[in-house]
């Protein structure tokens, strides 16, 4: 039969059209026609809601294909205005590393790290690996490619995963990783590796009671991570920081206490400046006053050194015998515990893995009172049982329950809350 020319001329053109397999052999790595990247990214839209809302110059955005076996990768770099592409082996640049052939199609993978800008790629196991773990949010998206024409375009439509959240201090001297953030309800996270066919693997070597790194971002620290799985069922709106200056381990505290407020996936929450009364020291030697709803002084109470093997820090003479409770200037009433429970705001919380009560006065003091048996604990007090000279009250709690009187024999032993004052 005679073939037609017009026919034969579409079916050839039809082979060599972008959306069908490549003729080129599939041993072929490097093309001699250079591949020209028209590549965007698109700003999620929580973005607006976030410390970081936009891309700066400088940001770049790591792309991993399916197709193509680690580490070789693009990068995108932005000049304030649009978006450079650079082929890299490993830590080189190489023109033509991905060795794309024209006609080739697969998937992108795109990864933004916030401070990941100067990060190299290497490959582990025929993963790509990052050359440091950030734990921060990243930005992720995938896009189908096609190489048309010796050319990729496209625009990834940058997103946040889900129950990341942002906490931002501002700081006019900050420099990465300068402090640390503990927040029960958050934890630190960061990408592991991008498997061969572009899925994300994060870590999983931090734990909910693990401090967060800070990142130095425009004056101030830029905190991030995960929300706890079990944040939903286990805090009671309300949630603890603990801020350490890594330099010397000083911690200072900071209580949100608002029933109904919890945490959301993409929350930017901006916790008081450096500097901020707002802010409470922690130690041994450090102390708060409790105040009540109607302003009623509540008495100055030593805070929590809860970071050290005893709750309560070093001396002895904060923990006792109750036979020598009495002996001791400044251990608590019954009135004075009493009075604190009545008069302010009670919640259970967990700062660095340490569950406890946190007795809140109403101008912003707070006073953490750790479990001593896990989720239970109490504060002692030197007043004895009435009609039982052998016992002594004590203000028991559990995380579940609120605080209630009990009383133990006076040969028990438990660290103790003293107080810098009289009878409130």
């Amino acid at each position: 039969m005679k073939k037609n020319p017009v026919i034969l001329l579409a079916m050839c053109a039809a082979l060599l059209s972008c959306g069908k397999d490549s003729l080129a052999p599939e041993t072929e790595s490097v093309v001699a026609t250079p591949i020209s990247f028209n590549l965007a990214a698109n700003h999620p839209d929580e973005g607006t809601k976030a410390v970081k809302t936009g891309w700066e110059s400088g940001d770049a955005i790591f792309v991993f294909f399916d197709n193509v076996a680690a580490p070789r990768h693009l990068k995108m770099t932005f000049d304030g205005t649009s978006w450079k592409s650079t082929e890299y082996d490993g830590d080189t640049p190489t023109p033509g590393a991905l060795g794309l052939a024209n006609g080739a199609s697969g998937s992108m993978r795109a990864v933004f790290l916030p401070f990941g800008n100067d990060l190299t790629v290497s490959v582990s196991e025929g993963r790509f690996v990052f050359s440091k773990v950030q734990y921060t949010y990243y930005l992720t998206a995938t896009l189908n490619y096609t190489v048309c024409g010796n050319t990729v375009s496209g625009a990834f439509d940058m997103k946040i995963p889900a129950d990341y959240v942002q906490f931002y201090i501002e700081d006019s001297e900050a420099v990465d990783e300068a402090y640390t953030l503990g927040c029960d309800a958050v934890i630190p996270t960061g990408i592991a590796y991008i498997s061969s066919n572009g899925t994300i693997k994060e870590t999983t070597d931090k734990e909910y009671s693990d401090d967060l790194p800070g990142y130095a971002y425009h004056g101030g620290y830029l905190f991030s991570g995960l929300i706890l799985s079990t944040y939903y069922t286990t805090y009671y709106g309300n949630y603890y920081f603990a801020k350490t200056k890594v330099s010397d381990q000083s911690r200072e505290d900071y209580f949100v206490s608002q029933f109904g407020l919890r945490l959301q996936s993409h929350d930017a929450v901006k916790l008081p400046a450096n500097g901020s009364g707002s802010w409470q020291k922690v130690g041994e030697t450090e102390s708060v006053n409790l105040r009540s709803k109607t302003d009623q002084d509540l008495g100055t109470w030593f805070t929590c050194n809860y970071g050290e093997t005893v709750p309560e820090g070093a001396d002895e003479n904060k923990r006792y015998s109750f036979s020598a409770a009495t002996s001791i200037t400044g251990t608590p009433t019954y009135d004075q515990l009493n009075n604190m429970i009545e008069k302010t705001q009670k919640n259970p919380v967990s700062i660095h893995g340490q569950w406890g009560y946190v007795f809140a006065g109403y101008t912003g003091t707070f006073l953490f009172i750790p479990g001593q048996y896990g989720t239970s604990g109490g504060i002692l007090s030197c007043s004895e049982y009435t009609g039982n000279t052998s016992l002594v009250w004590d203000l028991e709690f559990n995380t579940n329950t609120a605080p209630s009187w009990a009383t133990n024999p006076k040969y028990f032993t438990w660290p103790l809350r003293l107080l810098d004052t009289t009878t409130p």
